[in-house]
């Protein structure tokens, strides 16, 4: 039986960099510190003093590593992979970078369905989950012109060292679900993934042509499902998530009519019938709020 030593060796920071070229992506270095407070963190410091694109960090092990809201999320070194990456997405409308940190969720997915044959599901924004149990955060942030996305997953995490984090949800990690992998071989997969996607969305900014709509949606766990969404400010809606749209923003459905949901914490329940209409609350227009312009991600700290 494996051991989570056996998948805590410091990752290969040759092997990395020799294989950076083949990764489709805009990536021009990879730096692996073993410990930081936050790659995120670190990374919007280099962006603000105009450190360019492609710059990948990961560390061995984060001891203030974020989530939305400012929720922490820690790991034993070498336990999980976090990593940030620094873009510039100059070639896109801005109404189209909120799906940046959506796609660096397909990227984990993708790369875990792939490398264990485990059935990772992602719930917007960015939680990654594998039976209804997360896995893995992402976070984006932005800096001036540039964006910053973090991803933290957990590998070789055991029972004992998972701590449910502040969103509620139960946690994992790939040997939890008896299929741990090497964090390097997850890194060059997520980084594969995310920057051909990047790639493409620079080139044609449609989601819906390029495919990638039709790639939520076939990944997502939250559409189809009831949820209930707590909005900034303290409102909440409850209803039927239908779809993502173009903008990236998740579409409810609820007592009626048809919401934009921009930015929120998404908690999937099962719909309460009344009088054969769903329960709604607060009181907000059909766009029910504008996104943070700092902040887009999940509740598990990436970054």
């Amino acid at each position: 039986m494996s051991s989570p030593q056996d998948y805590r060796e410091p990752l290969d920071a040759a092997r990395l960099t020799e294989e950076l070229p083949s990764f489709n992506g805009p990536w021009t270095a990879i730096e692996i510190v073993p410990q930081t407070g936050s790659t995120n963190t670190d990374l919007l410091e280099w962006a603000a003093r105009g450190l360019p694109e492609g710059v990948v960090l990961v560390a061995e092990e984060q001891t203030a590593g974020r989530g939305r809201m400012g929720r922490s999320w820690v790991s034993p070194p070498g336990a999980a992979l976090t990593f940030s990456v620094l873009l510039r997405p100059e070639a896109l409308p801005p109404a189209r970078r909120p799906w940046l940190p959506l796609v660096a969720g397909i990227g984990t997915v993708t790369s875990i369905r792939m490398l264990t044959g485990l059935e990772a599901e992602l719930k917007w924004p960015n939680d990654v989950l594998i039976g209804g149990r997360k896995v893995a955060g992402i976070l984006a942030e932005a800096a001036g012109n540039a964006i910053v996305v973090g991803i933290g997953v957990n590998v070789s995490t055991t029972l004992e060292e998972l701590t449910p984090g502040p969103g509620g949800l139960p946690p994992t990690s790939l040997l939890a679900e008896g299929v741990p992998v090497h964090r390097d071989l997850l890194l060059i997969e997520i980084l594969r993934s995310l920057g051909q996607w990047y790639k493409t969305m620079a080139a044609e900014p449609d989601p819906q042509r390029i495919g990638l709509l039709a790639q939520y949606h076939k990944l997502s766990a939250t559409v189809g499902r009831g949820v209930r969404v707590e909005l900034p400010g303290g409102q909440s809606i409850s209803g039927l998530a239908t779809g993502i749209d173009a903008d990236g923003q998740l579409l409810v459905e609820a007592d009626g009519g048809m919401y934009q949901i921009a930015a929120g914490d998404v908690i999937h329940v099962r719909l309460a019938a009344t009088g054969g209409r769903t329960v709604l609350y607060g009181d907000f227009g059909r766009r029910a709020v504008a996104p943070c312009p700092h902040e887009q991600g999940s509740d598990a700290g990436a970054g």
